[in-house]
């Protein structure tokens, strides 16, 4: 969420505008440099090799920006940003977006927080890519989706999951990699699936294995920290 102050400054330059389920938002490699801030719905950032396999970098909603990196050094689009559902937008030039982040210390400090964090994200994922087995980087994946969606007495309930594909995408793997692993899971007693319904019933028994896996890692401590509030 934009700071107030900042939103203040922003409010009279943005335009409203939409997108549909599916409409592609940003486009890698383009040369725009608007700022988008998400105000109803969901979109995906995205990456395609040149064979079409698909890598998701991550999802965002609203209160979430997007944009802002190109916004900052004027250089191309690192990824393409779809809309999953309906949407509406914020949109802001980036020229007036970067004037008013630069020109005032709180909204600098604020930006800057929200880099660090992907930058933590993205370098957990690349730890994850190079050390762990797909099994693993399945259960770290399956404990931010938690994260992301509450836990309750050890228990965490992700409505209308990701689909065992769009985790393949995520952790680096195929489809079947992940059907495999999450139907090992149900016969632990560990998660549960319907349709896209997906419980997760002992969410410390799925941090234990990550730990035997990772080591002590902050994904871990973050959600033995959840558990225990």
């Amino acid at each position: 969420m934009l700071p107030a102050s900042l939103g203040e400054r922003l409010e009279p330059h943005a335009r409203v505008v939409g997108a549909a389920p599916g409409e592609m938002v940003l486009s890698f490699g383009a040369r725009s440099t608007e700022v988008y801030l998400i105000l109803d719905g969901h979109v995906r950032a995205q990456l395609y090799s040149p064979g079409g396999h698909e890598v998701i970098l991550g999802d965002l909603g609203p209160g979430d920006i997007f944009g802002e990196v190109a916004a900052i050094d004027a250089a191309p689009r690192t990824a393409t940003v779809a809309a999953v559902s309906e949407c509406r937008f914020a949109r802001i030039p980036g020229a007036i977006f970067r004037e008013a982040v630069l020109g005032d210390p709180a909204a600098a400090e604020w930006l800057a927080m929200q880099l660090m964090a992907r930058i933590r994200l993205l370098t957990e994922r690349i730890f994850e890519l190079n050390t762990l087995a797909v099994r693993d980087r399945l259960h770290c994946e399956l404990l931010r989706l938690c994260l992301d969606a509450g836990i309750e007495a050890n228990r965490a309930v992700i409505e209308d999951a990701p689909t065992h594909s769009e985790i393949a995408a995520r952790i680096g793997t195929h489809r079947e990699a992940v059907t495999r692993e999450l139907q090992s899971l149900a016969r632990r007693g560990i998660v549960t699936q319907q349709r896209r319904r997906l419980a997760v019933s002992d969410v410390l028994a799925l941090a234990r294995i990550v730990r035997a896996a990772a080591g002590d890692v902050e994904l871990i401590q973050q959600v033995v920290g959840t558990v225990r509030e």
